[in-house]
Order: C-alpha cells, then sequence, then structure tokens
C-alpha cells in the first residue's frame, strides 16, 4: 500500500507539473500577443497550440529525413529492377524501333525525374531574412506586407512562416517530408515537374512489366482471361510466358513489388497532381485555398464578391507559373531540364488590380 501511494504521489505530481508547463508555455505567447497590436484571433490559435506544433516540429523532420532516404532507396530499386530483368526482356521481345523508343523514353524521364527531385530539395524556396529588424515603409505596408511575430522577418504577400524551417517562405505551398524541403516560389515548379514525370515514369515501368507479372501470377484464368480476351492483351500475355519469371531466384520477387509499388504510386501521384494541377489554375497554393475560402465565405456574408488578386486565368497562371516568357520556350524550358528562375521574384506580384509594387513601381505584363 506504501508503495503504491508513493506511485499515485509520484504521477499526480508529474501530471501536474505538466499542466503547468504547458498551461505556462500557452499563456506566455497570449499576453504577449494581448499587448501586441497585430494579435489577430488566428495568431491567439496559433501561440495556444505553439507547444504542440513545436513537439511536431522535431517529428516531421525526423519523418522528413525517413521519407527522403525512402525515395531515393525506391527509385535505386526501380531503376535496378528495370535494367537487370525488364530491358533484357524488353530487348528479346520487342522489335529494334520500339525497344530504342522504349530505351530512350526510359532514360528521358529518368534523366527528369532525378533533375527536378533534386532540385525541388537543394533549391531554396525563398525566404526572409530570420530576425531582420527592419521596419516596413509606409508603401510596403499598403502592399500586403506584414511583420511575422514569429521570426520577427518582413513577410511579403504570399509568404508564411514554416514552423519546420523556423522562417517565413515566399509562396510557401506546404513543407513537403518527400522532398525535406519547403515548397515556395523558387522550387514549386520543380516540386510539379517531378510529380508529372514521376508519374509517367511508374506508368512507363507497369506498361512495361504487367504482362510478365500477369504471366508470372497466373492471372489470366477464368474471368480475366475473357477481359484480357476482349481488350487484345492476350497476345502479349502469351509472348511474356516464352520467357517466364525465375521463380527460384530474386526476378520473381523484384518485379512483382516493383510492379505493384509502382501501380500504387501512379495512383497516389495522379491524385496529388491533379490537385496540385487544379491549385495552379486558379492561381493559389494549398494554404491560400482554404484562406481563400474563407476570405470568401467572409466576403460572402457582407454581401460582397471575393476575387483573387493572383488568379489571371487558366493559361497566364500556369505561364507564370512555369516561368515561360517571350524567350522561353515550353520544349526547352519544360520538356527538357531547366532551372531558370521564375519570373516574380516572390516580394512583387502581378495582380489583377496592379498596384504598385513595394520599390513603387507598377507591376510589369508577362
Amino acid at each position: 500500500m506504501r508503495r503504491l501511494r508513493i506511485f499515485k504521489r509520484f504521477h499526480c505530481s508529474s501530471f501536474i507539473s505538466l499542466i503547468k508547463g504547458w498551461t505556462r508555455s500557452c499563456c506566455l505567447p497570449c499576453l504577449s500577443l494581448s499587448r501586441s497590436p497585430r494579435g489577430g484571433h488566428l495568431e491567439w490559435m496559433a501561440a495556444c497550440c505553439d507547444p504542440f506544433f513545436d513537439y511536431c516540429e522535431r517529428s516531421v523532420w525526423l519523418i522528413g529525413m525517413f521519407c527522403f532516404i525512402l525515395v531515393i532507396f525506391g527509385i535505386s530499386l526501380v531503376v535496378f529492377t528495370f535494367y537487370s530483368y525488364m530491358v533484357p526482356f524488353l530487348y528479346k521481345t520487342e522489335s529494334g524501333p520500339i525497344f530504342t523508343f522504349y530505351f530512350i523514353y526510359g532514360h528521358y524521364l529518368l534523366i527528369n525525374i532525378t533533375f527536378h527531385y533534386f532540385k525541388g530539395v537543394y533549391t531554396d524556396p525563398g525566404k526572409s531574412i530570420k530576425g531582420s529588424g527592419v521596419k516596413l515603409t509606409d508603401l510596403q505596408i499598403k502592399n500586403g506586407w506584414k511583420t511575422c511575430y514569429k521570426c520577427d522577418a518582413r513577410k511579403p504577400p504570399r509568404a508564411h512562416h514554416c514552423r519546420i524551417c523556423g522562417k517565413c517562405v515566399f509562396k510557401m505551398d506546404h513543407h513537403c517530408p518527400w522532398m525535406f524541403n519547403c515548397v515556395g516560389q523558387y522550387n514549386h515548379r520543380h516540386f510539379m515537374l517531378f510529380i508529372i514525370f514521376m508519374w509517367l515514369g511508374v506508368c512507363y515501368v507497369v506498361h512495361c512489366s504487367w504482362t510478365r507479372v500477369v504471366a508470372g501470377m497466373q492471372f489470366d484464368r477464368g474471368f480475366l482471361k475473357s477481359i484480357f480476351d476482349t481488350l487484345g492483351m492476350a497476345a502479349g500475355i502469351e509472348r511474356a510466358r516464352d520467357y517466364p519469371l525465375d521463380h527460384r531466384g530474386q526476378e520473381s520477387f523484384l518485379v512483382i513489388v516493383v510492379f505493384f509499388i509502382c501501380f500504387g504510386v501512379a495512383i497516389a501521384l495522379l491524385l496529388l497532381g491533379g490537385w496540385n494541377m487544379y491549385l495552379i489554375g486558379r492561381g493559389e497554393t494549398a494554404i491560400e485555398f482554404y484562406t481563400n475560402k474563407r476570405d470568401a465565405s467572409e466576403c460572402k456574408r457582407a454581401g460582397k464578391k471575393f476575387v483573387n488578386p493572383y488568379n489571371h486565368g487558366f493559361k497566364k497562371n500556369w505561364y507564370l507559373f512555369l516561368g515561360l516568357n517571350t524567350r522561353r520556350s515550353f520544349l526547352c524550358h519544360v520538356l527538357l531540364p531547366s532551372g531558370h528562375a521564375p519570373i516574380e521574384d516572390g516580394m512583387d506580384w502581378l495582380r489583377c488590380d496592379a498596384p504598385p509594387t513595394s520599390n513603387g513601381l507598377a507591376s510589369s505584363n508577362v
């Protein structure tokens, strides 16, 4: 009984200390905000959740490192399996011109995937100087500039503070654990093109390996056989039977595992890429989608119409996003690897109403 009382007393005191620490860490930011004219209701909510977010920051950083290693390992596994077992199969079963096309197209996708992934990882998305302490000018305040209450940096329009990076990121879309980096103004294009080329790449692997997987796992039986016959796929499966998977070694395991991994990734990237393309066409980021939705509902209650000032129409939104102009072509700067900078610098933005920028100049046309 004495041990039980000591155990209860120890855990109760630990719990009370935890509550006191949590309350102190929540109240201090809120008190500081109450003395600041910048403290709106969103800032109050963020301050109250600071202790929880601080814990999540460390977790997300570790998850990001794990995801980065996982992406490198996954791409390496697919490339190794394709070179070891699928290239010889295609060489034996396809004609010379078709095999040459497969070989060149596969390397084209691999080069673009590798280029845009590492550019997305190592390109600075565009960050304000932390703790700059420089006061905003009247013109900057008029044009939507703010001072970040978390890092005290000058924050231009569309910039948001990333708790993982600890800085304000220009046109922040989100912090991507798979790229171990924030997705912002200067690497958003690489992020999107990586998704597109990665989706094309996994679809390419599925297309080249599905006949061997179906033949090796004997999926062409019963009802599925009639479907394959109707779709004209039976000939490809029969051709794959002449070069069956080696179930005694690692060939069968690797080809089947890579096939199902690529199939699942293709579905996930289709949804993720479709969502991001939808946002780009609307001229907004993932964060702005929710803030604009909130602002639109507030304008509706006030009897006004909300207009996104950065939505220039579907075509021009994509031109701005891809950084295209009269000197840049879709062929050389999108279909081929290109590290060109975006047209906008992340501080001065082209707007539908074309207000003066922070340096006093009018916004220029693309």
